[in-house]
């Protein structure tokens, strides 16, 4: 059996990254790999099985491998302790590592705008380096101006886009993503200024904020303050149940990731792909998402609506709602575009990756 390696420094955040690097693990094991988690405890795996609804017991922590992976290294003992795998997966912080197994992927999953320190280590690095795994072709065009295009490989998020169903749908506007996201603000409080709009025209939807709340609280705070007197309900880590039950019963999905950002300036401060915009459209729910990094990727101009404000959010949903038709149509379409991004085309493409 081969060995494979995956190190992600931010495992501990639990966010759609994490899902992804576990789920290309679970593909690894299907292809007859071991595979060793560079991580010092199981906790985290096994809160990871709560919220994501996935069983990783095929997978070990190495607590060993940790220790090495995280801090910096002696070349020889960098290039002893990785020449024991067929593979490594290492999730990229900005950085570039030397790496020795017989298959070394660099995951991407940030448009890192400077990536490492130094020009001439990291083409030396490069050689080593078998492929840069990209979570999308707008992380890829960003990453290229400093990396070699010929090593570049674009794999999408896994979503299980079969456990996600339409169910009888409510006058739910549903909203998911980290209130203390580490990299880039998900902007709910630019949902809650969309809302008030909406909510002046009709009566009867209601906003759901559900997403991760680990650390700080001063967020939530002021969002709370901010939505007091509007329909507005927090579901604060919530797990993969609770979310496929709201995503089934709600009308539409808003994004607001990237508003106000300059995308070509500060690619890190959009959404990078936008794994639960595909995880609303399999159930069905329309989305209505800032125009920004991969989201453009995803949606389509008769799967969801791409918008440039909250005034634009608010406008294009009260537009939706008053043309029934239209919005059965289209979620219909959105449930058949999800399936580009599926979970099984993602095991396809590993197969290719390795």
């Amino acid at each position: 059996m081969k060995k494979a390696l995956i190190f992600d420094p931010y495992l501990d955040t639990l966010g759609g990254g994490e899902r992804y690097v576990l789920s290309l693990a679970l593909g690894l094991l299907k292809n007859n790999y071991s595979v060793n988690l560079a991580w010092p405890t199981r906790k985290e795996l096994s809160e990871a099985e709560k919220r994501f609804g996935m069983d990783f017991s095929g997978i070990t922590v190495d607590e060993n491998a940790y220790a090495l992976c995280s801090q910096k290294s002696a070349y020889t003992e960098r290039l002893k302790f990785t020449k024991e795998y067929d593979l490594i997966f290492w999730v990229s912080d900005g950085s570039l590592p030397f790496l020795f197994s017989k298959n070394n992927l660099i995951h991407l999953q940030v448009p890192f705008k400077k990536f490492g320190s130094n020009v001439v280590i990291n083409n030396i690095k490069t050689i080593f380096v078998n492929k840069f795994v990209y979570n999308s072709e707008f992380t890829k065009n960003v990453l290229e101006k400093q990396l070699p295009s010929s090593k570049s490989f674009v794999l999408y998020p896994p979503i299980d886009v079969d456990s996600f169903r339409a169910g009888k749908k409510e006058n739910i506007i549903l909203s998911v993503g980290r209130f203390d996201s580490p990299l880039h603000s998900k902007r709910q409080d630019v949902l809650i200024d969309a809302f008030k709009i909406l909510s002046g025209k009709v009566k009867n939807y209601q906003l759901i904020l559900a997403g991760g709340l680990l650390g700080d609280q001063s967020l939530m705070k002021g969002l709370k303050k901010s939505s007091e007197g509007l329909k507005v309900e927090y579901v604060i880590n919530p797990n993969f149940d609770t979310l496929k039950s709201l995503y089934s019963r709600s009308r539409f999905f808003w994004h607001a990731a990237g508003y106000e950002i300059d995308e070509n300036r500060n690619p890190e401060k959009v959404e990078h792909f936008g794994m639960t915009t595909v995880e609303a459209m399999a159930s069905g729910a329309i989305p209505l998402v800032i125009r920004k990094g991969g989201q453009k990727e995803i949606i389509t101009d008769d799967t969801g609506v791409l918008c440039d404000s909250p005034e634009q959010i608010a406008g294009e949903t009260l537009n939706l709602i008053n043309h029934p038709s239209v919005l059965k149509q289209m979620a219909n379409s959105a449930v058949k575009r999800s399936k580009i991004f599926s979970l099984n085309n993602f095991e396809n493409k590993i197969k290719s990756l390795i």
